[in-house]
């Protein structure tokens, strides 16, 4: 069974955890064919971590977790954090198989969006 964990860096204020929230309802609903759980992590400043739902992802018999960084640059979260913690958790949960797609803002199709919008 294939599962997806959207990840954001995560803040203080509710309202921007929420927005992030939102659009991966919007993901799970275009998407649930493809993954049979589509879930919301935070690095930072909110709930659930990475390890969280990886934990209970585990308990739902989950095999395959693919992960996918929503971060527009790759800093420090995307080139070391994010890499980290799948290391840390192929080690502690060996009959998971782990991918960590390249982060958002390395899409090509964002200046198309941007040019769209402006």
């Amino acid at each position: 069974m294939k599962a997806l964990i959207l990840v954001a860096h995560g803040s203080k204020k509710y309202k921007s955890n929420q927005e992030f929230k939102d659009l991966v309802e919007e993901i799970r609903k275009l998407n649930s064919i493809k993954y049979e759980k589509i879930e919301t992590a935070f690095l930072e400043f909110a709930k659930p971590s990475i390890e969280e739902i990886v934990e209970q992802l585990n308990s739902k018999n989950i095999t395959e977790i693919s992960l996918y960084p929503y971060f527009l640059n790759s800093g420090k979260h995307v080139v070391n954090d994010i890499p980290n913690i799948i290391e840390e958790l192929g080690s502690n949960y060996q009959n998971i198989k782990f991918k960590l797609f390249p982060h958002f803002g390395s899409s090509k199709k964002i200046s198309t969006i941007i040019s769209e919008e402006i």
